[in-house]
């Protein structure tokens, strides 16, 4: 598996990922149109060209071109990270955001000095709360979502977990 900075001919397929997991679970209000898309890979290329808040790379597998989602890093002060992932349904439970989230998470340490990662998620997501404790993430509590509903929180330690070492993935 690589993970590789989404370019604009990405968009058309990264929408095509879409479904309504993704618009539940992001909280999106609307689904994505096209020129969300554009958007958004446009901040997340700049934030990359730039050293900007944003990590963000699609995933894909190493001897294809196909994106099968994306995982991202985000500074959040206090050497925190905000670790984030989505993965489009042809490609989900089969370990997909599990390695990548180590390959993000191992920059993170690396590169950006983080210490621990945030991963914040709805209740009822169960995938992700799996992928979190799978990570070696803890229950460090709740806090209000970005739509009004309340975020399970749970925090690694890079340091000491797994996500310092990807090479037993």
């Amino acid at each position: 598996m690589i993970l590789a900075p989404l370019t604009g001919e990405d968009a058309t397929e990264w929408l095509a990922g879409q479904d309504e997991e993704q618009v539940r679970w992001f909280e999106l209000a609307r689904p994505a149109q096209l020129s969300d898309v554009q958007r958004f890979i446009s901040e997340r290329m700049e934030s990359s060209r730039t050293m900007g808040n944003h990590r963000h790379w699609g995933i894909r597998f190493v001897d294809s071109r196909t994106l099968l989602g994306g995982v991202e890093v985000r500074p959040l002060g206090d050497s925190e990270v905000n670790l984030s992932y989505v993965v489009f349904p042809p490609f989900r439970q089969r370990g997909v955001a599990r390695r990548a989230s180590l390959l993000a998470l191992s920059y993170a340490a690396d590169t950006m000095g983080a210490e621990t990662a945030v991963i914040r998620m709805l209740p009822g997501n169960e995938f992700s709360m799996k992928l979190a404790k799978s990570l070696g993430a803890t229950y460090a509590g709740e806090e209000p979502s970005y739509a009004g509903d309340t975020f399970k929180v749970f925090k690694l330690s890079l340091g000491t977990s797994c996500a310092s070492d990807s090479s037993h993935d």
